[in-house]
């Protein structure tokens, strides 16, 4: 198995960000934005073969991963405006999106501010509002803040995810999980710093922030939804393609939410037509 390359840091709007570079300089750029609470070692696979063409960076966004809690807070326009910094501080021109769940919205958010920027944006299993069965579900119990073990961690999020190897679910908890002084182990995103469930999911005025995005967009737009996410519904689709200038699709089977963590394999070959892989 494949390790990330070295964290690099940068001073983002007063906050130290984590990222990984992948492939080499003067190739498209390529930035990755991970989901909630997850780290931008979730791209891995996709990232190292990406990397042949592209000059691909996977993001750590703000709380998240090896990045640090920020002081000023979560809302969505404080991440797009670390992604818009990233961008100012290394001089891309113009680059391609992949944003998983809230790195979704960040990517039609941020693509919609500056126009000409964008040249291509895959959404992973995230949408401008959620479906009627996901809004309707008993919420998902809340995460424990500490685990005795890694392993505890480990298995707290298989209780979870029955779809990703266990190769690489262990990954994931060793991504997303640090060990404290007194031996436990504790999550590295900023869990006390986000509101749950996440405001996105029923704020009217974000709901038509991202729907006006993806009418505002003139680039291609490729969602690439988990099969057993649910999450998006297929009326949510077809009112993307419908308002959207050039919005395709597709399912990835036995894959939920993080698709690239459940079905790696897939998610690259779902993915790499649209990139010109």
């Amino acid at each position: 198995m494949s390790s990330m390359p070295n964290t690099q840091i940068a001073q983002i709007n007063g906050n130290a960000l984590a990222f990984y570079e992948w492939g080499q300089k003067g190739n498209p750029v390529l930035i990755c934005l991970h989901s909630h609470t997850n780290s931008a070692a979730s791209w891995r696979e996709f990232a190292e073969f990406a990397s042949y063409k592209y000059h691909v960076f996977a993001l750590d966004q703000r709380g998240h991963g090896n990045s640090e809690w920020a002081v000023d807070g979560y809302a969505r326009d404080r991440f797009v405006e670390d992604l818009s910094e990233f961008i100012k501080i290394n001089g891309f021109e113009t680059m391609t999106l992949v944003g998983c769940s809230m790195g979704g919205w960040h990517s039609i958010l941020y693509s919609a501010a500056n126009p000409g920027v964008v040249d291509k944006i895959i959404m992973v299993d995230i949408a401008p509002e959620p479906s009627p069965e996901r809004l309707q579900a008993p919420p998902a119990p809340p995460a424990p803040m500490e685990f005795h073990t890694l392993e505890d961690g480990y298995l707290w999020l298989r209780s979870g995810n029955p779809l990703a190897s266990d190769d690489r679910l262990q990954e994931e908890a060793a991504s997303r999980l640090k060990e404290t002084d007194s031996g436990t182990w504790t999550w590295k995103a900023d869990l006390n710093g986000f509101d749950n469930p996440l405001p996105d999911m029923t704020s009217t005025e974000l709901i038509g922030r991202y729907w006006s995005a993806i009418e505002n967009i003139k680039v291609p737009i490729f969602e690439i939804r988990g099969a057993e996410s649910g999450l998006v519904s297929d009326d949510t689709i077809d009112k993307m393609k419908s308002l959207g200038k050039d919005v395709t699709s597709v399912d990835v089977a036995s894959a939920g939410h993080v698709v690239m963590v459940d079905q790696p394999e897939a998610f690259i070959e779902a993915a790499r037509g649209f990139i010109g892989l």
